[in-house]
């Protein structure tokens, strides 16, 4: 049975101090527990563990994770000396819990898989189709720069081979930044253009591509992304020339709800 880490059924509150503490209100005794855990800061995970402890005096050895989001997945190499490899820091802290097996969907970094034993990595191929098919039949998928172009030419084939478009970041040599975007086609008259990719933070990877993608006649521009973290300035994302974004609630945002412009996915269905 899958158990939500935030259901009712499970006790919780912090300390005045900050410290966790979990209570089982059921006795889960017979069942194989599959536990859906969403990342909503550091502090959830100590949460988990708290919860795979009282499950483990119930008795349990063997539990499941499904982990929608894998935090610290976009550190997944030091880049410059004294910092943390982040990825592996989490996967360790997830991997002392013993799971028969994590399942995250659609990770930033196929290092993920890597690190965290047991790990299935869930392709977000049926997330896009589904939401691909309520919008549009013809269109292109947009691969937002090179390190995305293999992902985006699989999800090509699952579709049935839909045109992808390639384009690439144009970045300040002197610190990183992004300043624009090449987008290598010509004329997209007519065509609804589908950014694809894991996620969204401030955006500017897809107010950049947007505007070119538009400056070449783009009828539509949709930007689909598995996680959405709720800080990208949503006016700055329109004035782009996206029409809308579409996404899961595998982050747990509050604030994030559905509406003419964002549409946001429960993500159960998918993982």
């Amino acid at each position: 049975m899958r158990l939500d880490t935030t259901s009712d059924k499970i006790k919780h509150f912090l300390f005045k101090s900050g410290e966790n503490h979990v209570q089982l209100l059921n006795n889960y005794s017979g069942h194989e527990i599959d536990l859906f855990f969403k990342y909503g800061g550091d502090g959830s995970l100590f949460k988990l563990a708290m919860i795979v402890d009282a499950l483990k005096r119930q008795g349990y050895v063997d539990l499941s994770l499904t982990i929608p989001y894998f935090p610290g997945a976009r550190q997944d190499r030091v880049c410059n000396s004294g910092e943390a490899l982040s990825v592996k820091v989490y996967a360790d802290f997830i991997n002392a819990m013993n799971f028969r097996a994590v399942k995250v969907f659609d990770p930033h970094s196929d290092v993920v898989a890597a690190v965290v034993n047991n790990c299935k990595s869930v392709k977000n191929w049926e997330f896009v189709r589904d939401h691909i098919s309520k919008h549009s039949s013809n269109y292109s998928l947009v691969s937002p720069d090179a390190g995305a172009n293999k992902k985006i030419f699989d999800l090509a084939k699952f579709l049935g081979g839909p045109k992808v478009i390639r384009a690439d970041k144009i970045r300040d040599v002197k610190d990183g930044s992004i300043v624009g975007t090449e987008v290598f086609t010509e004329d997209l008259t007519g065509q609804t253009c589908y950014i694809v990719d894991d996620i969204c933070a401030g955006g500017r990877t897809f107010i950049e591509l947007a505007k070119k993608l538009k400056e070449k006649n783009a009828a539509k521009v949709i930007l689909i992304v598995s996680h959405y973290e709720g800080v990208a300035d949503k006016r700055a994302l329109k004035d782009s020339g996206i029409d809308k974004v579409i996404t899961s609630d595998s982050l747990p945002m509050g604030c994030l709800v559905s509406d003419s412009f964002l549409e946001v996915a429960p993500i159960e269905k998918y993982i």
